[in-house]
């Protein structure tokens, strides 16, 4: 990848997140600025990349994945930040994307290899995708496809412009309830057919493609996710063999960041004529979180019938001041609904720190509701805050974090700021 241009970006006191005394500077030349968090060098709010925990948080997911002969395309929906990319593909096949947009800034920045995890239709859409292939002869496109209508719209949009070679088409299984994806075996055998009798020069098929993140009853245990890892091993052994035949592999992929697990031991199941390719798609791994993430981790480690008993470090802090104290037990932080995710839980304050004393006890404290630019907390038993205070809260699901930040300081475990993450939202 080259991120050169990034490195190159010049901020200034307009950059959210940058003290408005700050001179234009490019982006490389961050650390060199001097600046520290908690030295009150830098504006608050601030949402902070921590680099110890995102260099274990690969080390970790690395290791699990070689132990396990799994590939990894992890999801770039979570950060849209390049530079996160670059470091993940040292130890991934690929890199999955949600939507053309987000294809574009990665083929930019020399991502050669992008799992597009959802359907793909329309004129322009297809007609960037085609551009992008032929721009770059190493560029490798997969997209999911879910039925003859949709396969039917991208030839038609594709149709006249020259493709340089075939899309690869990963044929998406859902499950009743859930969000898209074919249903049954039925489906599928339609959908195959409709492959088989494709464009050649326009579509190769590629594999099988599943989510887990939205099967019904989730919530209550993990026995929902077997069952439709299950059913989807069942679909893709029962696919005519003529939709492979010739191929160097077959991709069965899904797991998101929470029961990736589970999906791969049911994939390991599948055999074929040839080799299979167990894909993962988890994204939030990058830095997982203090909320849904973490708990979801934990259930998997306590679970003494699942593969995953590692442990992730929350990467990714929000920190505010406290602003105002107008009532017994009730303090207001300067951060809000542009500045922390609020989608899947609320912040959670994990630190305090006084100018001038430093790290003091949270004590109780409860991020109640958030605003747009104030976050309520309720305070309890050792909570001593006072106006001025600096507070760490963690934060529930990464994917809306990053997206309201176009730069992010990257900080040592003494919160120097030793680099700058850019995201592309």
């Amino acid at each position: 990848m080259d991120l050169s241009e990034i490195y190159e970006t010049v901020l200034d006191g307009r950059t959210k997140g940058l003290p408005g005394t700050a001179a234009p500077f490019a982006l490389k030349h961050i650390a060199a600025q001097g600046w520290n968090v908690l030295r009150e060098d830098m504006p608050l709010p601030l949402m902070v990349l921590k680099r110890a925990a995102l260099d274990h948080n690969a080390r970790v997911f690395g290791d699990y994945l070689s132990a396990h002969g799994l590939s990894l395309a992890p999801h770039g929906k979570t950060t849209m930040a390049p530079q996160l990319f670059a470091e993940q593909l040292r130890y991934s096949w690929a890199i999955t994307a949600a939507n053309v947009a987000q294809v574009q800034v990665m083929h930019r920045y020399g991502v050669d290899r992008v799992v597009l995890g959802n359907q793909l239709l329309g004129r322009a859409a297809l007609a960037s995708v085609a551009q992008m292939m032929a721009e770059r002869e190493a560029f490798e496109f997969y997209v999911f496809v879910d039925s003859p209508a949709q396969l039917d719209n991208m030839a038609r949009h594709l149709s006249g412009l020259g493709l340089p070679r075939p899309l690869h088409l990963l044929l998406e299984v859902g499950v009743a309830g859930g969000r898209t994806g074919l249903r049954t075996e039925e489906e599928a055998a339609d959908l195959a057919e409709a492959m088989l009798a494709a464009d050649p020069a326009l579509f190769r098929f590629a594999g099988v493609a599943s989510f887990e993140g939205v099967v019904p009853g989730l919530a209550e245990g993990p026995e929902p996710v077997r069952g439709y890892a299950r059913q989807v091993v069942e679909i893709a052994r029962a696919l005519p063999p003529a939709l492979y035949e010739g191929a160097e592999e077959f991709i069965l992929t899904g797991g998101g960041s929470g029961h990736f697990d589970l999906m791969a031991e049911a994939f390991g199941e599948l055999e074929l004529p040839v080799p299979v390719r167990i894909l993962l798609r988890s994204g939030c791994y990058v830095t997982t979180d203090n909320g849904g993430y973490k708990a979801m981790q934990e259930a998997g480690r306590a679970d003494p019938h699942r593969s995953w008993k590692s442990e992730l470090h929350p990467a990714l802090e929000a920190w505010a001041y406290v602003q105002s104290m107008p009532e017994p037990g009730l303090a207001f932080l300067t951060m809000g609904k542009r500045d922390v995710p609020y989608d899947a839980g609320l912040p959670v304050p994990l630190k305090l720190y006084r100018p001038g004393k430093g790290f003091l006890p949270v004590g109780e404290a409860e991020v109640t509701a958030v605003n747009d630019q104030h976050a309520y907390v309720r305070l309890g038993n050792g909570a001593e805050w006072q106006v001025g205070d600096m507070v760490a809260s963690g934060i529930s699901h990464p994917c809306t974090a990053f997206d309201k930040w176009r730069f992010l300081p990257v900080v040592s475990d003494s919160y120097d700021v030793v680099d700058g993450v850019m995201t592309f939202f």
